[in-house]
């Protein structure tokens, strides 16, 4: 039987609806309405990797590091800004491309990206974070240009058996390009609010799972899914 590589997610019910966490080389996209603990999700994922001793790259599109840092360590007590330190948690703050949008083609900003991500994994990065992939739709203005990364980003991830988690606020790009980003990822998460409760479950997957919704909480010391026992 093939030996499985998991990566953990840092969320124990998650890595139980994944049936073992993400597999090495592998990317995802967890998918769902805004203030349903998507971004939570990713950061912890990223912090596990870091807690690990993990090589880690968090790209972001609305906060800077300052910010980000600030906002773990209020809620959670995460000390990000030790692994910054150590050069152990890289980050790049999307905005800082926006000046360039008056000089440079749409393409030119995609491709510098995605440069930057090659470089870093080919460097030993095993864990990526896209937060978010929705306003890189928005600011690009022309899907095709992203779903293009997309595919390479999935192409390298399993060549350098890192693992790479896009977050996706839905109803934000246009319906066919929040699709064909599910289509190409290895792994679909979507969240919900329902009756005042944030749910989670996994859509789509390397491994057999069903589709039952699990509750999603949010906790002093992170984010937490109730997986359902029957």
């Amino acid at each position: 039987m093939m030996q499985i590589d998991w990566v953990k997610t840092g969320i124990d019910g998650l890595d139980r609806l994944l049936q073992g966490g993400f597999i090495k080389g592998s990317s995802s996209v967890i998918v769902g309405p805004i203030g349903t603990l998507k971004s939570f999700i990713g950061y912890q994922f990223i912090y596990e990797g870091l807690k690990r001793g993990e090589h880690c790259l968090c790209i972001n599109t609305y906060q800077n590091i300052d910010t980000l840092i600030f906002q773990l360590n209020s809620n959670f007590g995460w000390n990000v800004k030790t692994y910054v330190d150590r050069g152990m948690l890289d980050f790049v703050y999307y905005p800082a491309y926006m000046d360039e949008l008056t000089v440079q083609s749409t393409t030119g900003i995609i491709r510098k990206l995605v440069s930057e991500v090659f470089d870093k994994m080919e460097k030993g990065v095993t864990r990526v974070l896209i937060c978010n992939l929705s306003q890189f739709f928005t600011v690009i203005n022309d899907e095709r240009l992203v779903l293009d990364a997309v595919y390479r980003l999935k192409a390298k991830a399993k060549e350098s058996c890192s693992v790479i988690l896009y977050i996706l606020d839905s109803g934000v790009q246009d319906k066919k390009a929040e699709e064909n980003v599910k289509s190409i990822c290895d792994y679909v998460l979507e969240t919900r609010e329902n009756r005042m409760l944030r749910e989670i479950r996994v859509v789509r997957g390397l491994l057999k799972h069903d589709l039952e919704w699990s509750r999603l909480r949010l906790t002093d010391e992170g984010v937490e899914v109730d997986v359902r026992t029957m």
